[in-house]
């Protein structure tokens, strides 16, 4: 028993003897970096490169696939105003102002993997670093582009389901983004919530059909009355997101300002509830309800947590990102088919003016991201 004691004081006292800071460098750098750091540290300075590789391989089926043809359900729509108003032409674009108007997206996703390059190992928040969340936004921006130029382009079932996916990967992404900066995930958990999150609420949209939501803002009852479960579904994942992400920056930006919980619960809650209420169309009352509730229950549960330790600044980028949007849903009820102000043969179509405006929302909302910054404790 002595020998082992001997022999255990002996080890320890060989331990404390070696120069911790030299075993570090004999490591190599790799080994002290998880399997994701490692993908991340391989692709900076090649996010900017992806995405021209993700652009031209989309071009490339694309120019083939309008080629091979896109069959009866994309040519019927040829010399008609298609859902968006626009007069469908043939050739390789069925509506060309709708279809290129997307290259803003684009356009935008590749301005955040062009960044996302030159960004330094540190810096005051995830979209201002090396990482997966700017990168990650970026390439969310290029397939919202990249689905929509397909839809408006062909015409056809798999291009609007395309189009879908994007929208939901683009919009999924901030809520689980303020969802990992709220409650402290690392970025493995963020990039792995919200990719197998996405694919779930995809995989569940393929078991409806593929109506579009726009038919629930209807006035008509009959077209109201013709809403598919697909409709109803996509409608409560599109306005659920938009409703998170009003509750996570009206809980963030009344932190400290308003101290009284209830009240704070109260608006925060309320906000996406009244916006829901405005835009609802021909939801069933019910679903407004749940829905509703739901926001006040998201909101109690934000407002009674821990404080988030940052700040985002407010000006200039969320003003200008949340009017952007709301000028873009103005117009977007003037771009369908049908109502009063659809004019199929004009250059000016006011669905191509929605995707230029929500163009600057995913700009700014990027660069609103970019605004945060850490607080530190006063007692340190």
């Amino acid at each position: 028993m002595a020998d082992v004691l001997h022999l255990s004081e002996t080890w320890h006292s060989l331990l404390r003897m070696i120069d911790i800071d030299m075993i570090e460098e004999s490591v190599p750098y790799w080994a002290h970096m998880s399997g994701l750091n490692r993908l991340v540290d391989r692709l900076h300075g090649s996010w900017f490169r992806l995405g021209w590789t993700v652009i031209g391989l989309a071009s490339l089926v694309y120019i083939i696939s309008s080629f091979i043809g896109w069959g009866s359900e994309s040519e019927d729509w040829i010399g008609r105003a298609s859902s968006y108003c626009e007069m469908a032409h043939s050739g390789i674009m069925r509506e060309p102002v709708n279809t290129l108007s997307n290259l803003a997206y684009i356009a935008v996703g590749m301005f955040f993997l062009y960044t996302a390059d030159r960004m330094p190992k540190k810096g005051p928040n995830p979209f201002s670093r090396r990482g997966l969340a700017a990168p990650t936004y970026g390439m969310t921006a290029i397939l919202l582009g990249i689905g929509s130029f397909a839809m408006h382009g062909t015409s056809t079932a798999i291009s609007g389901m395309l189009d879908w996916s994007g929208m939901l990967l683009w919009i999924a992404f901030p809520v689980f983004y303020n969802l990992s900066r709220w409650f402290n995930w690392n970025e493995n958990r963020l990039i792995a919530t919200f990719l197998i999150t996405v694919t779930l609420l995809l995989l569940i949209d393929f078991a409806f059909d593929s109506a579009d939501f726009s038919d629930l803002g209807a006035g008509d009852s009959q077209i109201a009355a013709t809403v598919g479960m697909g409709a109803l579904y996509r409608h409560i994942l599109w306005s659920s997101a938009i409703g998170m992400l009003i509750i996570f920056e009206l809980g963030l930006h009344t932190a400290g300002r308003i101290t009284n919980l209830g009240v704070r619960i109260a608006l925060v809650g309320a906000a996406p509830s009244l916006l829901l209420v405005i835009s609802a169309g021909a939801m069933p009352v019910l679903l407004i309800i749940v829905q509703c509730l739901t926001f006040v229950a998201a909101a109690t549960v934000l407002c009674s947590s821990s404080t988030p330790n940052f700040q985002r600044s407010l000006s200039p980028w969320l003003p200008i990102g949340v009017g952007a949007f709301i000028s873009g849903l103005i117009i977007w009820q003037f771009g369908l088919q049908g109502t009063a102000k659809c004019n199929p043969d004009t250059f000016f179509q006011y669905h191509a003016g929605w995707h230029l405006l929500t163009a600057i929302t995913v700009f700014s909302l990027g660069r609103y991201f970019q605004t945060e910054v850490e607080l530190t404790d006063e007692s340190e």
